[in-house]
């Protein structure tokens, strides 16, 4: 097996260094193309995303969701759910989600890759994504 290409999209990689609040529809927060040379392969996707929980409901259920979304070429081909901790709505809620892929047999050419996110329950508190917010991807053969 050999690495045949890399590519990479980084919005930050430190906490706290940003801020994009979700809300109910997907919002792209990250995108980078990569060229697939042959048509037996297989490409990762990697994904960490650093985000924050505040404003919770007293009611159940009372934690948001992160969905995240890794679509190619317009298409989904991975995705996550994630509810925050349960910690009380005193203090805001750090979290970190990291979303795993691999591809095979990916056809040769170039292709995009996005990352979307959105909040499942915005009735249930905010989510704001703070970082550290990246994707890579590599094709491998």
């Amino acid at each position: 097996m050999a690495l045949l290409n890399y590519n990479r999209s980084i919005l930050t990689n430190e906490a706290n260094s940003f801020s994009v609040v979700l809300t109910g529809v997907d919002q792209l927060i990250l995108e980078f193309g990569l060229f697939v040379a042959q048509g037996v392969n297989f490409v990762e996707l990697l994904s960490t995303v650093g985000w924050e929980v505040t404003d919770t409901s007293v009611l159940e259920p009372d934690q948001p969701t992160i969905a995240l979304t890794i679509q190619q070429d317009g298409v989904v081909v991975a995705s996550a759910l994630q509810e925050s901790i349960e910690d009380g709505a005193d203090e805001d809620l750090e979290m970190v989600t990291t979303l795993q892929a691999v591809l095979t047999n990916v056809p040769a050419g170039h292709h995009v890759y996005q990352l979307f996110a959105r909040n499942t329950q915005t009735a249930q508190g905010t989510i704001t994504i703070s970082g550290p917010a990246n994707i890579s991807g590599k094709v491998i053969s």
